[in-house]
């Protein structure tokens, strides 16, 4: 019952998925959000559909991308971290 928030910076989410995998066989409940950049949309958002899936059950809570290359002005995690600072220091204090 604890949240969890989960950063995957560029650095892939192979764990991260394990996890959303295996709460997910296990039926389990609580508050999840991830946290996944990557340069490219199209080409490295690879588990979207699952995700889509999980933000769907309510497994997953909240995600936030972060896609570099796609625009002019490039988007990193910790700009999510900090534009979600107020939020995330609330679910670190549950």
């Amino acid at each position: 019952n604890t949240p969890i928030i989960m950063v995957g910076p560029g650095t892939g989410i192979a764990q991260f998925r394990a996890f959303l995998q295996e709460s997910d066989s296990r039926e389990e409940q609580g508050k999840n959000w991830l946290f996944f950049g990557k340069p490219h949309f199209t080409q490295d958002f690879l588990y979207q559909v699952e995700i889509q899936g999980y933000l769907k059950s309510v497994l997953l809570s909240k995600v936030d991308v972060a896609f570099s290359r796609d625009q002019a002005e490039k988007l990193y995690v910790p700009y999510k971290l900090i534009n979600n600072s107020k939020e995330i220091f609330e679910w670190l204090e549950a």
